[in-house]
């Protein structure tokens, strides 16, 4: 709690606010399997690194769908309701996971997770939104980020020491800690309500969620209709399947490469900490810096850093210098997307945009660990990482590309156009 209080303004957190943040730290420090599951798959299973791919593939998949009908429950039901819902049933699919065997069994316990893991973070966008005033909205969610970050530091680092003594244990400890954000949000969190509407008579059912859910999918997909904002997002896309070996493919090439699982957690826990220190300031840094140009250097960054990998990871030292030149492209990448995407978008349809753009990403790191594990097992590691950086730069062209017709779309936007494209 101190730390929330030296990071954001007096008065930014109130009691509230605290304790949203505070139990998604919790929540985020709960997620001790992510880093590892790819490891788990083919060390403790005895699955091939395709099929491990696969199953961390599946588990994205629930993710995906999580993003659409959480937020539909949430308008039907209230956030606090389905907060407790959904982290009750990341408790238990994580408990249950361990005692899975086959491909079938372990499909379904991972859709699952996926779907509970991804399934609380637009509910508590929409609790804050709902909740607190808008003036507090920019330093709660900053405060919110942070802890993300810190949150998979402290989970990458503990994890590591976990998984060189038991692999289930991860799971079973994800449980418990998930248990003890479920407690806060029962006990602290404010108390939300259904939304009002127009026609009070209509009780909230399934039927209802998912009509509430094809509507958020299809406003999304008429912002496919742009086809600058698709050109932008494909790039994004392929950045985060990019972004998604760092904790699919990573650390079966380290342990191929004879690393220990706790030493692949301290490279993890190395990047969320370098995102937890600089990427509040390095926001601020950019913040007027022509955006499509920091989005081009950022692919083009984390390209260096990939294809730097494919040449040797025989020391460690060297290992930790590669993620922190693609963490550097992490940074600069992160808080200026949204504001370039969202700026492509009139008004009244930001959300359509955003919801395209979080879309990307969460396919983005579905696919990637199915297309990472292929390439390691059937050319190894040095085309994998060439590819990955090759895949880099690509976005990098891409954004290089409309870059000039971005600033077009912009130029008569209150003067956002030289801002945004440089």
């Amino acid at each position: 709690m101190r730390l929330l209080r030296l990071l954001l303004p007096s008065g930014a957190l109130t009691s509230e606010s605290k304790w949203i943040v505070f139990a998604e730290a919790v929540l985020a420090s709960a997620k001790f399997s992510v880093p590892f599951l790819t490891l788990y798959l083919a060390e403790s299973q005895g699955l091939s690194y395709v099929a491990a791919g696969l199953l961390v593939a599946i588990r994205g998949l629930g993710g995906l769908l999580a993003v659409f009908l959480a937020g539909a429950a949430a308008d039907f039901l209230g956030e606090k309701k389905v907060l407790g819902i959904i982290i009750a049933g990341q408790a238990v699919s994580a408990c249950v996971i361990p005692q899975l065997q086959g491909f079938a069994a372990l499909a379904v316990g991972f859709f699952a997770l996926g779907f509970f893991i991804n399934g609380t973070q637009p509910v508590f966008s929409s609790l804050i939104v709902r909740s607190m005033p808008v003036r507090q909205w920019t330093q709660v969610y900053a405060a919110e980020y942070w802890a993300l970050n810190v949150g998979f530091a402290v989970t990458a680092i503990v994890g590591g020491w976990v998984a060189a003594w038991n692999y289930a244990w991860l799971f079973y400890l994800e449980a418990i800690l998930t248990a003890v954000a479920l407690l806060l949000v029962i006990w602290k969190l404010p108390k939300t309500g259904r939304p009002r509407r127009r026609r009070a008579n209509i009780a909230p059912s399934p039927c209802g969620i998912l009509r509430r859910s094809g509507q958020v999918l299809g406003r999304v997909l008429v912002a496919a209709q742009d086809k600058l904002a698709v050109a932008l997002i494909s790039a994004t896309f392929l950045f985060a399947l990019c972004l998604s070996q760092m904790t699919a493919m990573l650390p079966l090439d380290m342990e191929q490469l004879g690393y220990s699982p706790d030493q692949y957690g301290y490279v993890i826990f190395w990047n969320g900490a370098i995102l937890g220190l600089f990427q509040i300031l390095t926001g601020e840094v950019l913040a007027n810096k022509p955006k499509m140009r920091v989005l081009t250097v950022a692919a083009l960054i984390s390209a260096l850093g990939y294809s730097l990998l494919a040449v040797t990871a025989s020391q460690l030292w060297f290992v930790f210098f590669c993620v922190t030149i693609w963490t550097l492209g992490e940074m600069m990448d992160a808080p200026v997307r949204n504001a370039v995407v969202s700026s492509l978008a009139k008004s009244g349809s930001r959300g359509r945009y955003m919801g395209l753009l979080s879309a990307a990403l969460t396919a983005g790191y579905c696919f990637g660990p199915l297309f990472g594990g292929w390439l390691l097992e059937q050319y190894g590691r040095t085309v994998l990482w060439l590819c990955v950086g090759l895949l880099s730069a690509v976005a990098a062209l891409i954004r290089h590309a409309v870059t000039a017709r971005v600033g077009r779309r912009l130029a008569q936007d209150d003067g956002l156009g030289p801002t945004v494209s440089g």
